[in-house]
């Protein structure tokens, strides 16, 4: 059963008392919307608290899926680079325009805003791993075993060989030369130890130009490298409305990196108190989403199947793609990527049931009900405050933290009665953190006196 109240036009009003502004002469209503907008999203990035469940058929033999693509409705990306470029106008005091028209002053243009867009969300994707993609490009073998990748890759996660003359899939460990060189010297030449003629059997990206990736050994044969990787976004354009291909409800970590970068400009932008506080909730937001979980539970057919990375079964049973069968274990990777191990073969046909943190669904129509509580409409509206402050400069700010951290304690209190209730939910949403294991963490720079 869903809830009754408020609509969006209820808390429009109720933020705008808040602000002291009933007539919306100072916020307008749509700039209300956007701020309440964000504050579920950011709600539910910070407490997983929409949740539900969807099915969807696995094709026979296909071991890897989209979250956005087969589970559209629950997982879409559809935050584009006009919204976040509304809500920069918003918060920079500039009037919002539509369209790709810049109409405001000469401190910003579109193609400024646009150019931090991209640069914090190509960073997002970077820190995070959030957004993982499934790439299957065509080589012609080499006496050197080096590939080339496309321009918009920028860390591989996993990679298979697949040679065009057996199809036989080989899994590649994650190694460098510097091993390789220890331990197997001959494998130039395709040989290890006394076996000569060895296929693939490991990868780096160590000692490689930018965007290549060395197969160990050179394979023989022309074959497919089969990786998930991270990739850059799609180029964004201020003219073009297009997804930043970022999940929905971490779109507002972006924004404020972006405006981080924006208020340390030199000049009439520059204000260092409210860049600094950007650039705090951007890593706040970029540590959030690499700890969060998307699916929670998952069947097959009626029966219960178990939670486990992708990263793991790379690394300890990395033939899992190799076997057929019904599917006895999830596999998850970022926010996006699932894997059933082993690959859906023989029995089927296979029916996938999830339960997953949804995106947060957001008003549009004055009469569209805010899915949430009592009690956390308050908070809501607390963290909706706290944003429509913003544009009063650093002062304000300042004095809004506390809606802030009232806010953020709602949502603390929030996760922890769920846990309570739920005595193993933090092994369930922890199925994310075992992700890390694939890449290892940076050493703290060492500040230069």
């Amino acid at each position: 059963m869903a809830y009754t109240s408020p609509t969006l036009a209820q808390a429009q009003a109720a933020l705008a008392a808040r602000l002291y502004d009933p007539s919306n002469v100072y916020w307008t209503a749509a700039e209300l919307t956007v701020y309440l907008r964000e504050s579920l999203r950011w709600w539910n990035a910070a407490t997983s608290h929409f949740r539900e469940s969807a099915s969807f058929p696995l094709t026979m033999a296909q071991a890897i899926f989209d979250l956005p693509t087969v589970l559209p409705t629950l997982r879409a990306q559809s935050v584009t680079n006009w919204d976040l470029v509304t809500d920069l106008q918003y918060a920079l005091l500039e009037p919002p325009a539509a369209g790709g028209t810049w109409t405001g002053t000469d401190q910003f243009d579109l193609t400024v805003l646009s150019t931090a867009i991209q640069r914090r969300r190509d960073q997002f994707l970077r820190e995070t791993g959030a957004v993982l993609s499934s790439l299957a490009t065509v080589f012609v073998a080499n006496a050197t075993g080096r590939f080339e990748l496309a321009e918009n890759v920028l860390i591989v996660r996993t990679a298979d060989w697949i040679p065009n003359a057996t199809l036989l899939r080989l899994p590649l460990l994650k190694t460098d030369e510097w091993a390789a060189n220890t331990f197997a010297p001959a494998w130039p030449s395709g040989a290890i130890g006394s076996i000569t003629s060895v296929p693939p059997i490991a990868y780096s990206v160590s000692v490689t130009p930018p965007l290549f990736i060395q197969v160990i050994p050179p394979p023989a044969t022309d074959g497919v490298l089969d990786a998930v990787t991270i990739n850059a976004g799609a180029a964004i354009n201020p003219v073009i409305n297009l997804s930043l291909g970022v999940p929905d409800d971490w779109a507002w970590v972006i924004k404020f990196g972006a405006l981080a970068d924006l208020l340390q400009q030199d000049g009439l932008a520059l204000d260092a108190q409210r860049a600094d506080y950007c650039e705090q909730r951007w890593r706040q937001g970029i540590d959030q989403a690499k700890k969060a979980s998307v699916v929670l539970t998952a069947r097959i057919n009626g029966s219960t199947i178990r939670l486990a990375s992708l990263a793991d079964a790379t690394t300890f049973t990395p033939l899992w793609q190799l076997l057929t069968g019904p599917p006895q274990t999830l596999l998850t990777a970022g926010h996006t990527l699932i894997a059933c191990s082993p690959p859906a073969g023989g029995g089927g046909p296979y029916t996938a049931l999830l339960d997953v943190v949804r995106n947060a669904p957001v008003p549009a129509a004055g009469g569209d009900i805010l899915q949430i509580s009592q009690d956390v409409y308050d908070s809501i509206l607390d963290y909706a405050q706290h944003l429509a402050l913003f544009k009063q400069g650093a002062g304000q700010l300042q004095l809004a933290t506390a809606l802030l951290v009232r806010a953020a304690t709602a949502a603390g209190v929030d996760l922890r009665l769920q846990q309570a209730s739920q005595p193993s939910r933090v092994p369930l949403l922890s199925q994310s953190l075992q992700d890390e294991h694939v890449e290892p963490r940076e050493e703290e720079a060492i500040p230069v006196s």
